[in-house]
């Protein structure tokens, strides 16, 4: 986690401190990339830099909580829907705002494909943890409220379907970003709108199921 103290570094310095490293991250992965090359991009020592920032681990925290901020901020606070057609409609919004954040902004999806591999990195558990954790806390909202209002299926415990969705979300935001590498932004939105219909099929109601005959 990044040094309290490095809230009070010059936010210019910062800035530049930080938009190299992403550059870096971005380009290199966090493995890839190297510290000593930031810190001599960005015009720092190694000595004001261990000040602010005890490692790489912590510098690639920060860089991914700027990151993680504004896709939250271009995401949009999540509104109670007061009927089913409204939970959709605002539902859908919302992700394909996150979909035209990645693709308007190449460096944060480079990050993105890369934060996705961090919940299996063993240097990184820190940094999805702060990513994870509000993430769920969001999904589980959204649960209760698509069920207040008829537009989340019942049949289910709510914590399974919150195992699932998570599950599926974290599957297909790496393959669709593998999609956006290979063939570009239109393959990127293609396979969200794919995506998002596997959301609907998982979370919809289901048709009463009618009892079965009796035989004769």
């Amino acid at each position: 986690m990044p040094r309290p103290r490095s809230s009070r570094l010059d936010p210019e310095r910062r800035q530049t401190l930080l938009a190299v490293a992403a550059e870096e991250f971005a380009e290199h992965g966090f493995d890839g990339a190297s510290y000593n090359r930031i810190l001599e991009r960005a015009g720092f020592s190694k000595g004001v830099a261990y000040y602010y920032f005890e490692s790489k681990d912590d510098l690639y925290a920060a860089v991914m909580g700027e990151m993680l901020d504004a896709l939250a901020r271009r995401f949009g606070a999540w509104e109670a829907p007061a009927r089913a057609e409204a939970f959709w409609r605002t539902l859908r919004e919302r992700y394909f705002a996150a979909v035209a954040f990645v693709m308007e902004d190449a460096r944060s999806a480079r990050l993105l494909r890369g934060l996705s591999q961090a919940r299996s990195h063993p240097k990184l558990q820190d940094t999805w943890g702060r990513f994870e954790g509000p993430l769920v806390a969001w999904f589980q909202r959204v649960l209760e409220d698509g069920r207040e209002v008829g537009a989340v299926r019942g049949d289910v415990p709510e914590t399974l379907l919150l195992a699932s969705l998570m599950g599926i979300g974290q599957a297909t935001d790496g393959w669709l970003l593998e999609q956006w590498a290979g063939r570009g932004a239109a393959a990127l939105e293609e396979g969200a709108e794919q995506v998002f219909s596997l959301f609907e099929d998982l979370l919809s109601p289901r048709p009463a199921r009618k009892p079965a005959a009796r035989k004769r």
